[in-house]
């Protein structure tokens, strides 16, 4: 009798000696910022520049003056405007000042990954988010509140331009044309500058208007550190 080609016992028992075939593997989760990494920092770039421009845009709208004024009341209005005008004339220059550092920074960075982006998120929120210190110093810039407010804002403002620099760096994602000389002085500048803001909270807490002028060592900070460390390095 012939066999049963559906029963057939060497069929059966390749089907026993035979391996399973291995289970597909479960697919990984994918972060939401991990569609960056290993692409090239244009998108980046020009989101970045979108916040810079909305956060200088907003420091405007910290201006009002009434609409019913004679026009003996327009200039003196105007002049009310000055702790506002200074306020944003300063938020102004440290915004573009950013700006072209980041821009500076990103010319040579050739690849982005997830991490990159979120710290320069990050370093974006303390820019958009300028403004509103911006317009409590120039409400309460004799009080210890909000001179100290606007100096903490800005010291996240430069420790966070500092991680986005040291982040590019650990991960290899700059030029080869950088070295660790450019990054070392390039961290040594951003680092300086908030720790003047850091220190000022200090000298407000005993004087909050002496706290405004010693901002202006911001200016030097960095070359003053970069002495410093040059001196202690011989």
């Amino acid at each position: 009798m012939a066999s049963d080609p559906q029963h057939d016992p060497s069929d059966r028992q390749k089907s026993a000696g035979s391996p399973s075939p291995p289970p597909s593997p479960t697919p990984r989760h994918r972060g939401p910022f991990s569609g960056t990494a290993g692409v090239g920092t244009e998108r980046v770039e020009a989101f970045s520049d979108g916040v810079y421009a909305i956060a200088i845009t907003l420091l405007v709208l910290n201006f009002a003056i009434a609409t019913d004024l004679t026009d003996d009341q327009v200039w003196p209005a105007i002049t009310d405007q000055a702790p506002q005008l200074l306020s944003a004339a300063l938020s102004f220059a440290v915004i573009g000042v950013y700006w072209a550092g980041h821009n500076t920074l990103f010319r040579r960075i050739e690849h982005c990954s997830g991490s990159l982006t979120v710290v320069n998120l990050l370093h974006l929120a303390t820019i958009v988010f300028l403004p509103f210190p911006t317009l409590v110093l120039a409400e309460y810039a004799d009080s210890f509140a909000g001179v100290s407010f606007y100096a903490a804002t800005l010291a996240l403002t430069g420790f966070s331009a500092a991680l986005v620099t040291w982040t590019a760096w650990r991960q290899g994602l700059m030029a080869s044309s950088v070295d660790r000389q450019w990054i070392e002085a390039r961290l040594i500048g951003l680092c300086s500058t908030p720790m003047v803001f850091v220190l000022s909270i200090a000298v407000a807490s005993v004087n909050p208007t002496a706290a405004t002028y010693f901002w202006l060592f911001a200016l030097v900070a960095d070359r003053v550190v970069t002495k410093l460390v040059s001196l202690i390095g011989r």
